[in-house]
Parts: structure tokens; C-alpha cells; sequence
């Protein structure tokens, strides 16, 4: 397996996360059988330039293939993924509300939603005729900056603005509420309770990746909540675990050199789960 990562340039930096790629050879082994991906506040652009890769949302029970270009919108519940031999996947992770900026129609359409990008977005370009990862990255990028929509990116980044009051302390809301509440929907495509809801669940999937043996109601009150019981149904809700079945799961964990050479390119939380599906069926 072969992934590929970089940083966006300077004048992307505010909208985009990072760009990636993925890609096992014909003969190559897939070291887990299921990748999940828990609820993330962040919308992907991907292309499928290799045999097609399957994803289900919410529930392991309805796989659909994936085929050349989608649009993975923000989601809020786990979305999971079968990959095989032979995929070669590219993709741009936006940040959070970052893909406004460029989408001329509603951000909450894409919500918990895999769709064909070109439906959404206008004139992509191919990638099949680049000739390496950097090209791509250039590729898109140059696509990005001619379709930025100015109006949009000024609305996105004055919520920016408004974020950093939310940062370091997910507890509490911004004075300026009913604004905030009024971009949220606009640019993210849901309410500032439930984004801090998904920070706070991956906040404690960062946490149980980094101290496997510590307690719900530490977790709970570490994060905010009024007890534990409250933060078990809402780790339940946007994770479909309990934290003690998560965490059973992670005792029978051992070191990898998979995990290894891949954790600098995985979020804490999508590390834990890679690790407990690859070791589980090993």
C-alpha cells in the first residue's frame, strides 16, 4: 500500500485540509477488512482512478461501489469502506465548512451523502492523464483557485472568525449566538450543537487512541458533560459503540508495523479503529 499526503498551498491553506492518495497494487494485500471512518465535521473530494472501493453509511449492511469521482459529504454517524487490490484512490479533504467556497449550491444537500462531484461541481477536471501524485495536487489545485466563489468565501471566513471562540472550550457558545447559528446552516449544513457534538465524540476517540484504559465518567467529565451516562449514549449515537465495548476491543491490541509506517497520515480516532479491525481478524 502507497499513501501519499501534502498541505495545500498558501492560498488554499484557509479551505482545504491536505490533499492524499491511496493505491495497492493488483497483487498487494489489504491489511484490514472493513476501514471506518467515525463522524467528522470535514467533506471529501475523491477520485477513484483504479478498480472501485465500496462504502456504507451508518450500518455495514448496504455496500454500494464507488466509481469515479465523488463528493463524501460531512457525516454523522460512521461511514465504512471495503477496499481491494488494485484501488487507486486521490483525495481533498476540506476543512470544515471549507468546501462552501467553492459549491454554487446548498452545503446540506452533501450532508451525510455520498454524490457524483461533477453534478456539483462544475467543470472537474480528470486526473487519469497525470502522471504522479504531484501533478494531481497541482491539477486540482489550479481548479480550485478559478472556481473560488468570493462572496461565499467571505461568508466562510468570518465563521472561521467565529470558531476561534469555540476552540479550547466546547462547552460554551459565542455571545453572538443567533449569527453563528445562522452561518452554521449556511456554510456546514447544521446547527453549532451539533458540531460540537462531533468534536466532543472525536475528542474522546483522540483520547481512549492515547490512554486505553481510561474511565467514561473521566471522559465525560473531561469533555463537558453533565454525567456519564449522558456521554455513553452520545458516543453510542455517533459511533454506534459503547465506550466499554470500544474499549474492550483495544486491550487485545498489539504493536504493527502497518500502523506504524501509516500513523503520521491517520487522525487519532481513525487510527484506533484501524488498528482494532486489523489485529481482530489477524
Amino acid at each position: 500500500m502507497i499513501i501519499e499526503y501534502r498541505k495545500p498551498s498558501a492560498a488554499l491553506a484557509p479551505f482545504v485540509d491536505h490533499l492524499w492518495e491511496k493505491q495497492v497494487e493488483d497483487t498487494g494485500i489489504i491489511p484490514y477488512d472493513i476501514e471506518t471512518i467515525f463522524p467528522e465535521d470535514q467533506t471529501v473530494l475523491t477520485y477513484s482512478l483504479g478498480k472501485e472501493y465500496y462504502r456504507s453509511h451508518a450500518n455495514t449492511d448496504l455496500f454500494q461501489a464507488i466509481n469515479g469521482i465523488q463528493l463524501e459529504g460531512l457525516h454523522q454517524a460512521p461511514n465504512f469502506y471495503k477496499h481491494q487490490p488494485g484501488i487507486h484512490i486521490f483525495g481533498v479533504k476540506f476543512r470544515v465548512g471549507g468546501l462552501f467556497a467553492f459549491l454554487p449550491s446548498p452545503i446540506s444537500a452533501t450532508n451525510n451523502e455520498s454524490s457524483t462531484a461533477d453534478t456539483l461541481l462544475p467543470d472537474l477536471p480528470s486526473l487519469r492523464l497525470t502522471n504522479n501524485f504531484d501533478e494531481r495536487c497541482e491539477t486540482i489545485e489550479a481548479y480550485l483557485l478559478a472556481h473560488l466563489i468570493e462572496k461565499q468565501a467571505k461568508k466562510y471566513l468570518k465563521l472561521l472568525l467565529m470558531l476561534q471562540e469555540l476552540e479550547g472550550d466546547s462547552t460554551s457558545m459565542p455571545s453572538s449566538y443567533k449569527t453563528l447559528s445562522r452561518l452554521f446552516q449556511e456554510v456546514i449544513g447544521i446547527s453549532p450543537k451539533e458540531y460540537v457534538q462531533i468534536k466532543r465524540i472525536n475528542q474522546s476517540l483522540a483520547l481512549f487512541a492515547s490512554t486505553k484504559d481510561i474511565k467514561s465518567q473521566d471522559l465525560a467529565d473531561q469533555l463537558g458533560y453533565y454525567d456519564s451516562a449522558h456521554f455513553i449514549n452520545e458516543f453510542k449515537k455517533y459511533t454506534g459503540k459503547t465506550p466499554k465495548s470500544l474499549k474492550n476491543s483495544l486491550f487485545d491490541m498489539k504493536d504493527s508495523e502497518f500502523i506504524d509506517e501509516f500513523k503520521q497520515y491517520i487522525s487519532p480516532e481513525h487510527l484506533l479503529h484501524y488498528t482494532s479491525i486489523f489485529h481482530k481478524n489477524s
